[in-house]
C-alpha cells in the first residue's frame, strides 16, 4: 500500500494540485489502488525531491522530465552527460541575466545622481530632470 496524495504533500511540501500536474505531465506516475487513488511510493518522494533541486537550479518541467526519463532508463554516466551541457546553457543564460542587471543598475545610480544634482524648483517639473541622463548614457553605449 502506498502513500495516499495527502501524505506526499504533507511530507514534501509540494500541494496536492501540483502533484496532480506532475502526474498529467509525466513526471510521476503512481499507481492506482483499487478504489482508484493514487497511491504514492518512496520513489516518488525521491522524484519530487529530484524536481525541486532541478527546478531551483532554473530547469524547466520539459528539461526535468527529459532528464528523469533518461534516469529511469540509463545510467548516472547519461544523466551527467545529458545534464552538464543544461546546466551550462543555463549559466550562459544567467551571466547575461546578470550583465543586463548590472547595466542596469549603473543606469540607475545615474539616474539618482542626476536627480540628486537637479536644484529644487517652484517650477513644473519636466521629466527630461529626471530621465536626460538615462537617455544620454544610452546613446553613449550605443555608439
Amino acid at each position: 500500500m502506498g502513500m495516499k496524495i495527502s501524505e506526499v504533500e504533507a511530507r514534501s511540501g509540494v500541494p496536492a494540485s501540483t502533484l496532480r500536474y506532475y502526474e498529467s505531465l509525466g513526471l510521476l506516475a503512481p499507481r492506482r489502488s483499487d478504489n482508484g487513488y493514487r497511491a504514492f511510493t518512496e520513489s516518488d518522494i525521491q522524484r519530487l525531491d529530484f524536481i525541486g533541486s532541478a527546478k531551483q537550479l532554473g530547469l524547466e518541467l520539459p528539461e526535468i522530465l527529459d532528464l528523469l526519463v533518461l534516469a529511469d532508463a540509463g545510467t548516472c554516466t547519461g544523466v551527467k552527460a545529458s545534464l552538464q551541457p543544461v546546466l551550462t546553457g543555463r549559466l550562459e543564460e544567467v551571466d547575461r541575466q546578470i550583465a543586463a542587471l548590472s547595466r542596469l543598475r549603473d543606469h540607475l545610480v545615474s539616474a539618482r545622481d542626476h536627480v540628486v544634482s537637479c536644484p529644487d524648483s517652484d517650477e513644473p517639473c519636466r521629466s527630461e530632470c529626471a530621465f536626460k541622463v538615462l537617455a544620454r548614457t544610452q546613446t553613449a553605449h550605443q555608439g
